[in-house]
This record gives C-alpha cells, sequence and structure tokens, in this order.
C-alpha cells in the first residue's frame, strides 16, 4: 500500500511539473513559432528519458532473473535436505523398531529368569522356561548381528 502511494505521488509531481511548464511556455512565449521552436529543443530530451527508461526496464528484468535463479537454487538445495532428512529419519525408526523389540525381548528374558529362579515353578515349567529364555537369546543375538557397521554408517 505505502508503494502505491509514492507511485502516485511521483506521478502527480510529475503532471504538476508537465502542466506548469505548459502554462510557462503559453505566458512567456508570444507566439507559436516561438513556442514550437522552444519545444523542438526539448526532443533530444525526450529520446534520452526514453532510452533510460528502456534501459531501465531491461536492467529490471535482469535483477528479476537473477532473483528467479537464486529461488531455483534454495528451491534445490531445500529438496535435497529434505531428502537427506527423510533418509535419517527412515535410519531412526529403523533404530527405534530394533530397539523396541529389544526391549520387549529382555522383557520376556527377565519373566523367564523370575519363573526359572521360582522355587514354586514345577520342573516342567522350569524345563520349559529355560528352552524360551534360549530361544529369546538367539533372537537377541540375531537381532545385534543384522544390525551391522552398514546400517550404522547408513544413518550418518
Amino acid at each position: 500500500m505505502e508503494n502505491l502511494r509514492i507511485f502516485f505521488a511521483i506521478a502527480l509531481t510529475i503532471l504538476a511539473l508537465w502542466l506548469g511548464s505548459a502554462a510557462l511556455i503559453v505566458h512567456f512565449l508570444d507566439d507559436w513559432t516561438q513556442r514550437g521552436a522552444f519545444g523542438d529543443l526539448f526532443g533530444s530530451a525526450n529520446a534520452l528519458f526514453s532510452g533510460l527508461a528502456f534501459a531501465g526496464v531491461l536492467y529490471t528484468i535482469f535483477l528479476q532473473r537473477q532473483e528467479i535463479e537464486r529461488n531455483r537454487d534454495d528451491i534445490e538445495a531445500n529438496r535435497r535436505n529434505q531428502q537427506h532428512a527423510k533418509k535419517v529419519m527412515d535410519a531412526q525408526l529403523k533404530q527405534m523398531k530394533q530397539t523396541t523389540r529389544l526391549h520387549a525381548l529382555t522383557a520376556l528374558m527377565e519373566y523367564f529368569n523370575r519363573q526359572i529362579a521360582d522355587p514354586t515353578s514345577s520342573e516342567e515349567r522350569v524345563l520349559l522356561a529355560r528352552e524360551k529364555r534360549r530361544e529369546t537369546v538367539a533372537e537377541i543375538d540375531r537381532i545385534i548381528h543384522r544390525f551391522n557397521d552398514d546400517e550404522l554408517d547408513a544413518m550418518n
């Protein structure tokens, strides 16, 4: 909104100067021959200002092109950053799943250890708990071996 006010102020100032110059020319120059000669003096000024306006338009186009290229570079950098963040998050998700599984298996091992240590457990229940504990330890071992150095490097 502020830019629009500035534009109108400049436009009104130019219009006022133009009308004022016309009034001064009519007041100080008596006949049309003198007025025509005086107006011809500004023909080259018109060409100069037209050329400067055209140069300004070309410069504006050049600046806009540079801005578009910078925006394109920023968008590409953001896309690369998002891809990297997605890879990191996928690796973290995989690690969290394995950690959760390990915690669950650890809780199972504690449960089986309590059954084995419980003096009221039957012999059959103790044997079954020992077998399940061995299976749980084997599963923990498989998970730890699956999570090798390549997967750790992929997270970085």
